[in-house]
């Protein structure tokens, strides 16, 4: 490693910021040339100064405490819109450029479809529209009039979405909040068909 590329990591190095192999790198190098430690040397010194002649003042408990809980939430939920996307995006995709991909007479009879064995069980989410989601986060066009405006979907509590069978109706005529959604789960589709919804 040179000056020039030594120097230029210094304020990380100090900071600790520094990948393991450029940490080491910059090590090395201020072992080798005095020029740069003594550099290093004197940006410890400019932030010990600084650090004792910065006023320190606290902003009152309160304040930080109503700043804490107007800003923590968001930053703990901030992914979850991506995440949603990206999970939607992966089950909607393969399914559709599947279908679009084959000709009719490639496609597979309709008892070939589901190999899989669903599993009857009951669990709690909530009911939303996968195409009115997908378009609200800019992953497909708004849905036109001419086709089908909705298809209903429902996300349980443990994050996975469900397309739901058997349901053609707008999934605003659904209850609203969680719901329990017993039906046969068909796990690698990711699709059920539901008998009830509480």
């Amino acid at each position: 490693m040179d000056c020039a590329r030594a120097r230029f990591f210094l304020n990380a190095y100090l900071d600790g910021e520094l990948a393991e192999g450029d940490r080491r790198h910059v090590a090395q190098h201020l072992a080798r040339c005095e020029r740069c430690a003594v550099r290093l040397d004197s940006f410890r010194r400019v932030r010990t100064i600084l650090k004792d002649r910065s006023p320190r003042q606290q902003a009152p408990v309160e304040l930080r405490r109503r700043i804490a809980r107007m800003h923590l939430p968001q930053r703990r939920h901030a992914w979850r819109p991506v995440a949603a996307a990206a999970v939607l995006s992966l089950l909607v995709i393969p399914v559709v450029a599947d279908s679009v991909s084959r000709s009719p007479a490639e496609r597979p009879v309709e008892k070939d479809v589901l190999r899989e064995q669903p599993v009857e069980r009951v669990l709690h989410g909530r009911i939303f529209c996968l195409r009115c989601a997908l378009s609200r986060q800019g992953a497909i066009a708004p849905p036109s009039t001419e086709s089908k405006p909705h298809l209903a979907a429902f996300r349980s509590n443990d994050g996975q979405v469900w397309i739901l069978l058997n349901r053609e109706e707008c999934p605003e005529s659904f209850p609203r909040g969680e719901v329990a959604m017993a039906g046969r789960y068909f796990q690698a589709s990711h699709v059920v068909a539901a008998e009830s919804i509480r």
